[in-house]
């Protein structure tokens, strides 16, 4: 993943976050990531990535295209962006989310006197 140009990551029903967050920290050549709007990353990689549908296979072919010609500088912005927002969501804040959401969910003593 180191040396790519423009990765795909297309699953169909969420799922290949770290694929998509490895690729572009690890990448050394500003490459693109074409991304699945299905991809469990795509609300935190989508706005900096070529988004694609999952099934839509001439979409993605078209998606290709401007990936793989994309102006360098524009490359690097992109590639800036996924990396800085992949190292500022990472697993701690991940997991402070996750407490602070159990912490806020109404306990079954609650749910019982409503």
């Amino acid at each position: 993943m180191r040396d790519y140009d423009v990765l795909l990551v297309n699953p169909i029903i969420g799922g290949m976050n770290l694929v998509s967050k490895e690729g572009v920290v690890v990448n050394r050549r500003n490459g693109v990531l074409v991304l699945s709007e299905a991809a469990g990353s795509f609300a935190q990689l989508g706005a900096n990535s070529v988004p694609v549908a999952p099934a839509d296979v001439e979409g993605t072919v078209r998606a290709l295209y401007p990936a793989l010609t994309m102006p360098a500088a524009e490359r690097a912005r992109r590639a800036r962006a996924l990396r800085e927002s992949v190292r500022q969501e990472d697993i701690l804040l991940w997991v402070e989310r996750q407490l602070s959401d159990l912490a806020n969910l109404p306990t079954r003593t609650a749910r019982a006197r409503a």
